[in-house]
């Protein structure tokens, strides 16, 4: 059996498992740092390659004036406030820290209409943050082994972790071993097994997620961890079901309505803005709609800048008539029809706002529509049939401010630390614009506590 020694193992090559890299031969010039990729070279960096990469952040790097009290808000109390606390303490930090290592940041308005400015993210978005950070870890001399999927946990008569099996029989051993392989949304399998039997039909929403399968997580419980996290959520997002892209995101549907395949309405399209909703609708459009819904908008809409709110790369199907429109989309004409008709009668006639919540909501319609709600009177009638991509998993492992991988005592377990979205604190809904910046920060946290261990061991052999 082939064994490789090192003194930080790495599991996945995205934003966690670089950062944690970078920073331990940062931290710990001497040391030796082998990165595990499940992927060959041309397809590394998970979704982190994939996403925009907007940060919770202000032009500065500061935290958000809601950063904490939204975190807090939307898991309902369940994520830790040490974690949270941790993540915004270091944020201005890290961004310092990621201009340091070459990746730029710049502001820029998010694809949400709605917005009253800008997010920080990285120039290039996560591709930037993967190409940059590897090309660190590369010339700071650590090596990041491609096409190698890590199996199990090597633990030893304490049940401390040190090092890693891979599918293909070699032994990697390391004093600390760092997870940072993302969550489930790459498995078919577990997605039935922890949303039910519906999770299935769920498909990443870009290529890099069909390579988070679950097994860190399933190493993780095998050693012993405790799991945190909401696993019968996720985060989702509405894409153009037609695209040919990946994130092709449809965020305009608060401005008409939203159908299912038999015509019908089937929840409050403009309950709040698109960036408190959106994860929301996407939800629905699988748990209700059967997974395929349709966006139906007027002129009024079309008359409006919606360039930064559609990124599929087909035009919306549209027609003259409502009958016209419900034979592009292959649904029944009649049902459509009636369901306009009835949500223009509950409707208030006047100009449409798309860049502010305007209070305009329907009369005895159910299900209600709380914002935006202007009659469909003015055609050509367009559509764009959307369905819900998964985005990641809520459900990991369960870890602690210092990204320490706890048992189901709630003890650190030795050696073993997770990051990214293999570190289950999301609960209920996602607080935008968080993920690859806890990436981020935890990585660093790990690689830095790797590199005090080595230090620290170095130091006891003189």
């Amino acid at each position: 059996m082939t064994c490789q020694q090192a003194d930080l193992i790495v599991v996945g090559c995205g934003a966690g498992g670089l950062a944690t890299a970078t920073q331990f031969l940062q931290s710990f010039p001497s040391g030796r740092v082998i990165v595990l990729e499940r992927t060959p070279l041309s397809r590394r960096g998970g979704n982190t390659a994939w996403t925009g990469a907007f940060f919770r952040l202000e032009p500065d790097g500061t935290p958000a004036p809601d950063f904490t009290a939204r975190m807090r808000e939307l898991s309902a109390g369940r994520t830790d406030p040490a974690i949270i606390d941790r993540l915004a303490e270091l944020a201005q930090p890290t961004m310092q820290w990621l201009n340091d290592v070459g990746v730029a940041t710049r502001a820029d308005l998010t694809y949400f209409l709605t917005s009253k400015g800008p997010r920080l993210m990285p120039a290039g978005g996560g591709a930037a943050i993967v190409e940059i950070l590897t090309a660190r870890v590369e010339e700071l001399g650590g090596w990041i082994q491609y096409d190698t999927t890590a199996q199990t946990l090597i633990q030893d008569d304490h049940g401390a972790v040190t090092g890693v099996l891979a599918s293909d029989g070699t032994r990697y051993e390391a004093p600390t071993v760092v997870l940072a392989c993302g969550g489930f949304e790459g498995s078919p399998e577990l997605l039935d097994r922890h949303l039910g039997d519906r999770g299935h039909e769920l498909s990443p929403i870009a290529p890099g997620g069909q390579s988070n399968r679950g097994e860190g997580l399933d190493m993780g419980i095998a050693a012993g961890a405790a799991t945190d996290g909401q696993f019968e959520r996720f985060h989702g997002e509405p894409v153009d079901a037609r695209a040919r892209v990946p994130e092709a995101l449809v965020m305009v549907y608060p401005y008409g309505i939203l159908v299912d395949h038999r015509g019908k309405r089937f929840l409050d399209e403009g309950a709040d803005t698109p960036d408190n909703t959106f994860e929301s609708v996407a939800y629905h459009i699988w748990r209700d709609a059967e997974q395929f819904a349709y966006v139906i908008a007027d002129q009024k809409l079309m008359r409006q800048d919606i360039t930064r709110a559609v990124l599929t790369d087909r035009e919306p199907e549209t027609a003259d008539t409502l009958q016209g429109l419900a034979a592009r989309l292959d649904i029944d004409a009649a049902a459509l029809t009636a369901t306009v008709e009835s949500y223009n009668a509950a409707a208030q006639p006047g100009p449409l706002d798309v860049t502010a919540l305007d209070g305009i909501g329907t009369r005895g319609l159910e299900p209600p529509k709380s914002n935006w709600a202007r009659p469909l009177d003015e055609p050509p009638f367009v559509a764009w049939p959307v369905t819900c991509a998964i985005t990641f998993t809520f459900g990991g492992l369960a870890t602690d401010d210092q990204a320490r991988v706890l048992d189901r005592s709630g003890a650190a377990i030795p050696g073993l630390y997770a990051v990214g979205e293999i570190a289950g604190i999301y609960h209920h809904k996602y607080p935008g614009a968080t993920s690859v910046l806890r990436a981020l920060v935890f990585g660093r946290v790990a690689g830095q506590a790797a590199a005090a261990r080595k230090s620290t061991s170095a130091a006891a052999r003189l």
